[in-house]
């Protein structure tokens, strides 16, 4: 619970803090044609054992023109209501704040162009993007492996892949080559997906059919380009508290269970997708 709560304080403080800025475009850059949503979890504090798992609900829009945007549902509820909230200026509640919604970024595929990929992310109330060239990972297929997932059977396949061991299951009767984050370079879409170490699982949970009723879109603001080590590196570091109060919002201290000084909030813990 105090994870929640810091991670809900921390978003509030930072909508507060941004609330006077410019409204950001919207900007439409394709049509979905299909929609799988994955039940996720992911292990943000490695330390900690057995892991605390954060839960999101991640959805894989794919565009008609081959533009796809992988991005947490979850969050985007959450900032919609906190938004709302906010604008009815009767404060926050943060006890109806649903749970999940702890990935923030989200990746685009085969944008800006075809062939290349865009991660938009942020460290505290500072945006970046990250755009490099489309990887494939280098699959070695799993004999005699199956499992039923959505009623398609799958097979299993498994790579090294940005510093991690992933397991995916595909299936050949959906003839896409899509998959969560950057998993892909299949002969079928990836249905499951998870890494040796349990840090990070995909399991879809749906998929849809859109036929373009709905847009595959981007928010339009302001970013620094930067490089996925440099990104990694900012989060290591990043220290809420000291962040904040540089750009003037107040942060209230509270009193440790021995009496002494401490911080509402304490330096991030971070543990990325991508680790070289």
């Amino acid at each position: 619970m105090k994870k929640v709560t810091i991670s809900l304080v921390l978003a509030v403080l930072t909508l507060t803090a941004n609330a006077k800025k410019e409204k950001a475009d919207t900007l439409t850059i394709g049509q979905v044609a299909y929609r799988i949503t994955y039940k996720t979890k992911s292990v943000n504090d490695t330390t900690k054992i057995p892991y605390r798992y954060r839960d999101d609900d991640m959805r894989l829009d794919i565009g008609q023109n081959g533009v796809s945007r992988f991005y947490s549902q979850s969050m985007v509820i959450r900032q919609e209501m906190l938004k709302n909230m906010y604008k009815s200026g009767g404060g926050f509640d943060l006890t109806k704040v649903p749970k999940g919604g702890s990935i923030g970024w989200e990746l685009y595929k085969n944008y800006p162009a075809e062939g290349k990929t865009l991660q938009l992310d942020k460290v505290g109330s500072d945006k970046y993007q990250t755009e490099e060239p489309m990887e494939v990972p280098e699959w070695e297929m799993v004999p005699d492996s199956t499992q039923e997932i959505l009623g398609y059977q799958c097979q299993m396949a498994k790579t090294r892949f940005k510093g991690r061991q992933w397991n995916a299951w595909f299936t050949e009767d959906i003839p896409l080559d899509e998959g969560p984050w950057k998993l892909r370079g299949l002969p079928g879409l990836v249905l499951k997906a998870y890494d040796a170490k349990l840090q990070y699982i995909f399991e879809g949970a749906g998929l849809e059919q859109l036929h373009g009723e709905e847009a595959v879109t981007l928010v339009n603001e302001k970013r620094e380009k930067i490089s996925q080590k440099d990104l990694r590196k900012l989060r290591d570091r990043y220290d809420p508290s000291a962040a904040l109060a540089a750009s003037g919002v107040k942060v209230i201290s509270v009193k440790n269970a021995d009496g002494s000084e401490g911080k509402l909030l304490n330096k991030m813990i971070s543990n990325s997708i991508e680790l070289e």
